[in-house]
C-alpha cells in the first residue's frame, strides 16, 4: 500500500500546492497541514465515550464494506503494473540450467532442513505452550463468582475522574489541527484555556471574575493549550472545516463537528464530541455501489461525475446561513454541494473555472447563496448557487496572467482577498463591477500562498503565509471601514515559530481572544501566538484594540460575567507570549529593543 501512496503524491505533484511541500520534505517526522477553530460554548461540556452497540456495528460494516472497494480497486490498479514489471524481468532471466543452479540450496543449509522449519509443532512429543513454564493442563485461577481476579473493572470513582479530566468548560476553545506522521495521518482536537485572573495586582477586579471556580477560590490559571483527543485518517489530509450541525432531518439541530478532505476524493464528517471513536459518523461522497475513483483505463476520457469527488479535496467552506449546507473544491476540476441531511451531492459544477483544479472557496459572510471560488485559470469567481445554469452564475476578476489562485478570502461583505502561487495578494472590491481591476496588490511572499487570514474583529488585521517560507507576516491592510489614507497594507513584523515551512494559520473566532493566532507546518508542533502581546501590534492596531475591549466588557456584563480581554494589556510590560504544545509551556520573550533574528518588526 505504500506504493499505492507514494503514487498519489507524484500524480498530484503538480497539482496541489500542499503535496510539493510534502515532496520538498519527506523525511519530516511530523507536519500540520490545516488548522480551525471551534468557537466557545459549542462543544459538549462531558463529551462522551464511545459505545460500539448492534446499530454501530452495523453501520460500521457499510463503510468497512465500501472501503473495501475502493482498496480492491487500488490492488487491482498495481497488479497491473506489477505484472508489466513482471514480463519484463521475465525477459531478462538467464538460461534455465543457470537458473537451477541459483535455486539449488547449499549443503551446509541441507543440515537444518529449513524447508520444513515451520512445520514442527511439537517437543519430545508435547505441545508447545504460548507461556513459557506454564503447563497447558495448569488450572486457572478464578475468583468470586467465576470472575477472574486479575482484571478488575474501573471504579465509579475512576470514572468520575475520567469524566472530569475530558470536561470542556464554556470558556474553552477548541482547536482542529490535522497531523501526518510517518505517513500516518490524525486529527488532533485541542483544548485551549485562556486562563483566569491576573499576576499583576494593579489590574483591577471586576464583578463576575467569581463566576470562573479558581478565581473564586483565589487562584489565578494561567493559559494552557494541550491536546483532548485525536481522531486517525484514511489519508493524508489537505483541509478541515468545523460544522455547526449535526447531519439529521432537523433544521435546528446543534452540533459540533469537523469535516476533513484528504487525498481520497471522499469527505469525512466526524463528531468531535464522542472520544475514541475508529469511524466517522458520515461519508460524503461515497457511491452505493462502493468505488469513488476512477481507474486509469478511464482517465483518459475526461467525465464529469455528479454524485462524488473523484480526486483529491482541495478546500471545504461550511455554509453558516443554510447550515445544512457544505461546499467542496477538489483536483477534479468541480464545486460541489453537499446536503448534510441526505449525504449526497444536490450540485456539481464543472464549467467554471474553464477545467482547471478549483483550489479555494468560502461562502459569503451574510448572503449564503453567494460563494467564492479560486482556481488555476488565473480567476476568481463569484457565483450565485441559486441561478442553474452554470455558464450565468458566474462573475469574475482576474489575477496577473499564468498565476494560479492558491486561497480567496473574505475581507467584509464587499471586499474580497486572493492569493497565488507567485506570493502575490489581490484585494477587490465587489462594488466595482466584474473584471473591476484590484484595489492594490501586494508582494507578500517570495512563494506560493499557503495562508491568508483576516481577523474578524479587527478587519485591517490580515496574516499570511507561503508555502515555501519559515515566517508569517502579519499586516496592516486599508479597508473601507476605516477613514484611512492608506493606500496599499503595510507589515506590522514578520516572524519565525519554528514550526519549518508554514502551512496553515488561523485567527480565533471569539471576541475574548480575538488576538490569538495558531500556526502549523512542516516541522512537529502547533504554536499559539498571543499578537497582541507585542507591543509594535498594540501600538499599530491600537484603535481596533480598544473597540474590541469596549464591546467585549459590555458583552460580558450583559452575561453576568467579567471581560479577560478588556484588562489583559492595561500594562504596556505584558511579555509576548507563545504557547507550545510540544511542552505544555510558555514562552515568554520581552523583546524591549533590538529584535532577535526570528523578529522582523516595522512602524
Amino acid at each position: 500500500m505504500k506504493k499505492v501512496f507514494n503514487r498519489r503524491f507524484d500524480e498530484l505533484y503538480n497539482t496541489v500546492p500542499l503535496v510539493r511541500s510534502r515532496k520538498l520534505y519527506p523525511h519530516c517526522s511530523a507536519m500540520i497541514s490545516s488548522t480551525s477553530w471551534v468557537p466557545r460554548g459549542f462543544p459538549s461540556e462531558f463529551p462522551e465515550q464511545y459505545e460500539l452497540d448492534d446499530e454501530e456495528m452495523e453501520r460500521i460494516n457499510k463503510l468497512a464494506q465500501l472501503n473495501l472497494d475502493d482498496a480492491k480497486q487500488d490492488l487491482s490498479e498495481l497488479n497491473e503494473e506489477v505484472q508489466v514489471d513482471a514480463e519484463a524481468a521475465l525477459e531478462a532471466l538467464p538460461d534455465s540450467e543457470e537458473l537451477k543452479n541459483q535455486l539449488d540450496f547449499d549443503d551446509d543449509l541441507k543440515h537444518y532442513d529449513l524447508e520444513h522449519y515451520d512445520d514442527d509443532g511439537e517437543v519430545d512429543g508435547e505441545d508447545i505452550s504460548m507461556f513459557p513454564g506454564l503447563s497447558r493442563e495448569a488450572k486457572y485461577h478464578k475468583g468470586d463468582e467465576g470472575n477472574d481476579p486479575y482484571i478488575s473493572l474501573p471504579k465509579d470513582s475512576d470514572l468520575l475522574k475520567e469524566k472530569m479530566e475530558l470536561q470542556i468548560y464554556p470558556t474553552d476553545n477548541m482547536i482542529l489541527a490535522t497531523r501526518t506522521e510517518d505517513d500516518i495521518s490524525y486529527l488532533d482536537v485541542y483544548v485551549y484555556d485562556d486562563g483566569a485572573g491576573f499576576h499583576d495586582d494593579s489590574i483591577p477586579v471586576e464583578e463576575g471574575d467569581e463566576m470562573d471556580p479558581d478565581v473564586a477560590r483565589g487562584l489565578i490559571r494561567d493559559s494552557s493549550l494541550y491536546v483532548h483527543h485525536d481522531l486517525m485518517l484514511p489519508a493524508f489530509p489537505l483541509c478541515v472545516e468545523w460544522i455547526n450541525y449535526k447531519p439529521s432531518t432537523t433544521s435546528e439541530n446543534i452540533g459540533n463537528f469537523a469535516a476533513i478532505g484528504t487525498f481520497d476524493p471522499a469527505i469525512e464528517i466526524w463528531n468531535l464530541d464522542c472520544v475514541d471513536k475508529a469511524f466517522p459518523d458520515m461519508i460524503l461522497g461515497e457511491p452505493v455501489n462502493g468505488g469513488t475513483k476512477i481507474s486509469k483505463k478511464k482517465k483518459g476520457k475526461k467525465q464529469h461525475i455528479t454524485t462524488h469527488h473523484t480526486d483529491a479535496v482541495l478546500s471545504l467552506s461550511h455554509n453558516k446561513q443554510y447550515r445544512v449546507v457544505l461546499a467542496s473544491t477538489s483536483a477534479d476540476q468541480t464545486i460541489k454541494l453537499w446536503d448534510l441531511n441526505q449525504g449526497t451531492a444536490v450540485r456539481s459544477i464543472a464549467s467554471i473555472h474553464n477545467g482547471t483544479t478549483v483550489s479555494s472557496s468560502q461562502w459569503h459572510p451574510s448572503d449564503g447563496s453567494i460563494i467564492l471560488t479560486g482556481a488555476y485559470d488565473s480567476r476568481v469567481a463569484l457565483s450565485d448557487v441559486r441561478i442553474s445554469n452554470d455558464s450565468e452564475m458566474s462573475k469574475y476578476w482576474s489575477v496577473m496572467t499564468g498565476e494560479e489562485v492558491e486561497c480567496v478570502s473574505f475581507v467584509n461583505d464587499n471586499e474580497f482577498l486572493a492569493g497565488t502561487d507567485s506570493g502575490n495578494i489581490y484585494s477587490f472590491d465587489l462594488r466595482n463591477g466584474e473584471k473591476s481591476s484590484p484595489l492594490w496588490t501586494l508582494k507578500a511572499h517570495d512563494s506560493g500562498i499557503s495562508s491568508m487570514n483576516v481577523n474578524s474583529f479587527i478587519p485591517n488585521m490580515m496574516v499570511s503565509s507561503a508555502m515555501g517560507e519559515k515566517v508569517i507576516k502579519l499586516w496592516k491592510i486599508p479597508t473601507d471601514q476605516e477613514n484611512s489614507t492608506q493606500k496599499g497594507p503595510s507589515m506590522v513584523l514578520s516572524r519565525d515559530f519554528g514550526v519549518g515551512n508554514v502551512l496553515t494559520t488561523s485567527f480565533a473566532p471569539d471576541i475574548e481572544v480575538t488576538g490569538n493566532i495558531v500556526v502549523g507546518g512542516t516541522s512537529p508542533g502547533l504554536k499559539l501566538w498571543d499578537v497582541f502581546t507585542n507591543r509594535s501590534v498594540r501600538k499599530t492596531f491600537a484603535s481596533g484594540l480598544k473597540d474590541v475591549q469596549t464591546t467585549a466588557k459590555e458583552e460580558a456584563r450583559q452575561l453576568g460575567r467579567s471581560s479577560r480581554i478588556s484588562r489583559k494589556y492595561m500594562n504596556n510590560n505584558n511579555p509576548d507570549t507563545v504557547i507550545n504544545v510540544d511542552d505544555v509551556a510558555e514562552e515568554e520573550e520581552d523583546h524591549k529593543g533590538t529584535d532577535d533574528g526570528d523578529w522582523e518588526d516595522e512602524e
